[in-house]
């Protein structure tokens, strides 16, 4: 759970697996003897870049291809030769941590070294760092399957080929297709991002292409989409709203996320507000907030998930019957704004607890790492357990 918390930034999607892989690769070898991130914006001239390109996510929800979308910065330094790239993957988007690169003599290619830490938790001893390889799905039977990564020998660093007519920067020597048939939507090739403690992979990117945003204009923003409400049921735990904001206008054009915000929404329409009194401390606000800038970060924000400090049930609940989230897009003075996507949540008093509380284990079965089912797990094993609903959980376990 505390790699989720470090860096949430992936599109909250159910699929039939919720797990991470086995596999460990351990640090990479060429990653730094001490982690120093760079956060301050180097000197430099600074180019905002929209994404395009295809990558996966391993989260709480499981595996998931889909289209890269969001921005990143480039910074060329002034002595001609130096880049600085900010947040190269985008499953890191929002994080704000730049990595180092060099700039070829004639200008074509940017040659950027992996192992670099891309995000870092002190108190936890562990981050995300740039690696590169290949996915490999070990096949479990009933539909069901195993994520796994594999570094490729040799490769120290990434290039990114410069088209300096179409200022265009795009990722060399990835390939992968997200809109394959499941679960060949998962075979790729490209920049990955693994955790630095044990080397499991949380997320891979290929065919990448980032292309000048230029100056921003005014735009009406894409609906969001609103992904998941989760309450934990007692006023000693907390609540979650995750979501997807596309940086994308209403054409289907990149939207620059520096002019992007977003609300909450309560049953009738109602702004929520985050009053100062219960997150400011936390989260840095200074007084309170109905509206939050995208990629704002704190306790209780992450790119796609805010979390609130009370439960939902109970005789007040926050949100009755649902929530909902608006984009804003404000450039030059003109505000446009999204509509509220409204997400049902669960209502106190409708019994849905009692239900899932019934639910139990019917069976479950083990699987080594090669993919062949055993009696008896040893060492490391995947357990696959089926529910009395029909559904299933996929995890990770040690005997």
């Amino acid at each position: 759970m505390k790699k989720f918390l470090l860096l949430i930034a992936t599109v909250a999607v159910a699929l039939s697996v919720s797990a991470q892989p086995a596999h460990k690769l351990g640090k990479p070898s060429n990653a730094p003897a001490k982690v120093d991130i760079i956060t301050e914006q180097p000197e430099g001239e600074v180019v905002t870049y929209g994404r395009s390109g295809e990558f996966l996510v391993v989260s709480l929800y499981g595996y998931n291809a889909s289209a890269q979308t969001g921005q990143t910065k480039v910074c060329y330094a002034p002595d001609g030769k130096t880049v600085y790239i900010q947040d190269p993957l985008a499953y890191g988007e929002g994080v704000g941590a730049w990595v180092k690169g060099e700039l070829s003599d004639d200008g074509t290619t940017i040659t950027v070294p992996l192992g670099q830490y891309v995000s870092y938790n002190e108190e936890y001893d562990y981050g995300l760092v740039l690696a590169w390889g290949a996915t490999s799905l070990v096949d479990l039977g009933d539909d069901f399957y195993w994520l796994d990564f594999l570094p490729q020998e040799g490769v120290e660093a990434v290039t990114y080929a410069v088209d300096a007519a179409q200022g265009t920067i795009a990722l060399q020597g990835s390939e992968g297709d997200a809109n394959a048939e499941y679960p060949n939507n998962l075979n790729a090739l490209g920049l990955a991002g693994v955790w630095s403690d044990d080397g499991t992979i949380a997320t891979l990117e290929w065919n990448t292409v980032w292309t000048p945003l230029g100056d921003a204009q005014p735009a009406v923003p894409a609906n969001p989409e609103a992904l998941e409400f989760f309450d934990c049921g007692d006023e000693s735990g907390y609540t979650r709203f995750d979501f997807n904001i596309n940086l994308l206008d209403v054409d289907g054009n990149p939207l620059n996320s520096d002019y992007v915000t977003y609300s909450i929404f309560t049953d009738d329409d109602q702004l929520f507000t985050f009053d100062y009194a219960t997150y400011g401390a936390g989260n840095g606000f200074d007084t309170d907030m109905t509206e939050i800038p995208y990629g704002y970060s704190g306790e209780d924000f992450y790119l796609r998930r805010v979390y609130f400090y009370r439960t939902n049930k109970g005789d007040n609940p926050m949100f009755a019957n649902r929530i909902g989230i608006q984009v804003y897009y404000t450039v030059d003075g003109v505000r446009n704004a999204s509509d509220i996507v409204y997400l049902d949540v669960e209502n106190p008093y409708n019994g849905v607890n009692d239900i899932d509380a019934s639910k139990c284990v019917t069976a479950e079965r083990y699987y080594n790492l090669a993919g062949q089912q055993v009696t008896q797990p040893s060492g490391v094993a995947i357990c696959v357990t089926t529910y009395s609903d029909g559904t299933t959980r996929t995890t990770k376990v040690v005997k």
